[in-house]
């Protein structure tokens, strides 16, 4: 499997102005834009997924809704892998898709169970592609079976031809992912990595010499009327860039909400650094020597972005606490060079019994110390 494309600590698929990577908030639902002659929505619960495979129908480009049940595209599946031990256990799901508009469908097929923790989420160890000719290959298969695909996904007309993108999100390391796809000459061809090198710099509006005479407020000005962009490092530490050229700074649609915050100096520096709040958070930029660098987002629900100032220090923090079961908290702090100079983690997770087991930087303590620890850094 190809390296995810990670923003820095967070999800890159947030930063590369992709719509639809993994920005589904999952303790919302999604808008549904599908016609009435599209799949029927997967339900919400695993029983009622168990009990009702949604009827398939021509999808449409846009979002495809995960529809449960069999057809020809799982049987075809169910041959090609029936001797794995994948098939011993939970049931087929499917995307359906018409890359190349001719009235056939392809599909992407899974297999596994809704996620008993949030049902916008699939579980399945294994991805199998089919195509029109119902030809089965296997994207990929997965060591663990904690990784989810969202039930809704997006297909889109991007550069003049289909794209489908398999969103998702690794629980055993809490990273979220997006694979993008294109079919060419009747074969599945991963582009995710071309898309990646696509968002090279644009050619700004100012030569490099303006651009280095510029304030902090002027680059920051500049890169939020999409003159200029940001750049980013992922995971590999290869350098990204994304604007704002697409941002629509709507204070009331949630989806794209967008909002200019006071600077402050979250990078213990001197200097403030600039704050854009988003539905995740904060995003953390700093601008100077000609150009602005992202170094912090908060990317989905599991990564919501903050700041806090503790030891006499601004920390920034991700922290996951909108879900049940569990709530985390992953602490940096950062210097003038964009340098994480110190880091600790404090959370908790709870059994199916409802008892709690707690952390602090990886080892368990008891509650009340998480208590006493946790009152400590937030004051809470």
């Amino acid at each position: 499997m190809k390296k995810k494309l990670l923003f820095m600590l967070a999800g890159a698929c947030a930063v590369m102005a992709l719509s639809g990577c993994g920005r589904k908030a999952a303790e919302t639902e999604a808008e549904d834009v599908s016609p009435e002659n599209t799949a029927v929505e997967t339900q919400e619960s695993e029983e009622n997924a168990k009990e009702e495979a949604t009827t398939e129908n021509e999808p449409i480009e846009g979002i495809v809704k995960l529809t449960v049940g069999e057809n020809e595209y799982t049987d075809a599946v169910y041959e090609f892998a029936a001797a794995t031990e994948e098939m011993q256990e939970g049931e087929f799901a499917y995307y359906l898709v018409d890359f190349d508009g001719n009235g056939m469908n392809e599909a992407f097929v899974l297999r596994g169970y809704l996620d008993e923790t949030d049902d916008s989420r699939w579980f399945s160890k294994n991805v199998w592609f089919v195509n029109e000719q119902l030809k089965v290959d296997q994207i990929f298969g997965w060591y663990s079976p904690n990784v989810t695909y969202y039930l809704e996904e997006e297909f889109k007309n991007v550069g003049g031809e289909k794209c489908f993108f398999l969103d998702g999100y690794d629980v055993f390391d809490e990273t979220p992912f997006c694979y993008m796809y294109r079919v060419k000459d009747g074969v599945l061809v991963d582009v995710t990595e071309d898309f990646a090198a696509e968002k090279e710099p644009f050619e700004s509006k100012y030569t490099e010499e303006e651009l280095g005479k510029m304030t902090p407020q002027q680059l920051f000005d500049a890169f939020c009327k999409g003159e200029i962009q940001a750049e980013f490092k992922d995971i590999d530490g290869n350098t990204g860039y994304f604007d704002t050229r697409e941002w629509g700074w709507s204070l009331d649609d949630m989806n794209d909400y967008q909002k200019v915050l006071d600077p402050i100096d979250v990078d213990n520096d001197g200097e403030p650094e600039y704050l854009i709040d988003t539905i995740y958070g904060i995003m953390c930029l700093d601008c100077k020597d000609g150009k602005v660098v992202a170094f912090a987002e908060g990317t989905d629900t599991t990564t919501v972005c903050r700041y806090i100032t503790y030891d006499n220090a601004t920390w920034i923090v991700y922290q996951d606490t909108l879900h049940e079961g569990r709530c985390t908290y992953q602490l940096y702090k950062f210097n003038g060079d964009l340098e994480i100079t110190d880091s600790m983690n404090l959370y908790w997770y709870e059994d199916d019994a409802g008892n709690r087991t707690y952390f602090y930087n990886d080892e368990e303590i008891a509650e009340d110390k998480y208590n006493e620890i946790s009152k400590k850094i937030f004051g809470e």
